[in-house]
């Protein structure tokens, strides 16, 4: 399972939170349905965030959801003012957020396909000037592969370091 690459580097919270819920009502708020090993890494780790700031939304409390629509209508109001040329959801295939990080930068999901098979998009600032990058899922080797530096481009570029690698566990940033 995908999980294990995760759990593999970076242990999740002695006592998580908001792990707890049902996913069928965060799935009927969205009209879709979300990559099983998403719904099991917000089961394991909870809401929070990783070292550096990337936050994961958690989709299965309200909060998380809201954070969710929020960042659908703020995108939907740059591609309008902007012109530009990326596919939102509720398009399909479009992009899905999942989480942010402290560089301001957005985290999607590709809706082509089933959602385990779903890649992972980061909106990048500079995003007008460079094409849309899709790389590979389940999100969980995402985060993995994200952990082992194999992205240079997110997150400045900036590596990080083996000891360093951590999950705090806390509420839903805005």
């Amino acid at each position: 399972m995908a999980l294990d690459d995760i759990l593999n580097l970076v242990p999740p919270p002695a006592e998580p939170v908001d792990i707890s819920g049902d996913w069928t009502i965060a799935e009927q708020d969205f009209g879709l349905q979300f990559p099983t090993d998403y719904k099991r890494f917000i089961e394991t780790y909870g809401s929070g965030e990783f070292q550096r700031g990337l936050v994961v939304r958690n989709l299965l409390k309200q909060e998380g959801r809201d954070l969710v629509r929020a960042d659908l209508a703020r995108y939907e109001e740059l591609k309008e003012a902007c012109e530009h040329e990326y596919i939102l959801y509720p398009e399909c295939p479009g992009l899905f957020p999942w989480g942010t990080d402290n560089n301001g930068h957005l985290y999607c999901w590709w809706t082509e396909g089933e959602p385990d098979d779903w890649g992972v998009v980061q909106l990048y600032h500079g995003y007008e000037y460079d094409p849309l990058e899709i790389v590979p899922g389940p999100i969980t080797s995402f985060f993995a592969r994200f952990m082992n530096n194999a992205y240079a481009s997110m997150l400045g570029g900036i590596e990080f370091e083996r000891g360093d690698l951590h999950f705090t566990r806390g509420q839903q940033p805005v």
